[in-house]
């Protein structure tokens, strides 16, 4: 089955300059349906990371814990009141 989508101008630009890059490099020319279908397979074997650029979806378990690995306490007592002020710049 064959259909058609709509590919802006540098998309395609940009599609093409993969292709020909590809055919450069491994000396073998794939159709742009081989080449469409090699990207896809390629995103979906690697979802989440491009969910997670696409969408900014949030961080991820492993993410969390480094960033929780940074904190330390300094030994100052801090109000949300305080800590709103200085990230937002006012007072809730």
């Amino acid at each position: 089955m064959s259909e058609n989508i709509k590919v802006n101008e540098k998309d395609k630009r940009i599609f093409d300059m993969l292709q020909a890059e590809l055919t450069l490099k491994t000396g073998k020319k794939l159709t742009q349906q081989e080449l469409f279908s090699s990207i896809l397979e390629f995103v979906r074997s690697r979802k989440e990371n491009f969910f997670g650029r696409l969408f900014k979806l949030p961080l991820s378990e492993k993410d969390i814990k480094k960033i929780k690995n940074l904190q330390s306490d300094w030994g100052i007592r801090t109000t949300e009141t305080e800590i709103d002020a200085t990230v937002y710049g006012v007072e809730r």
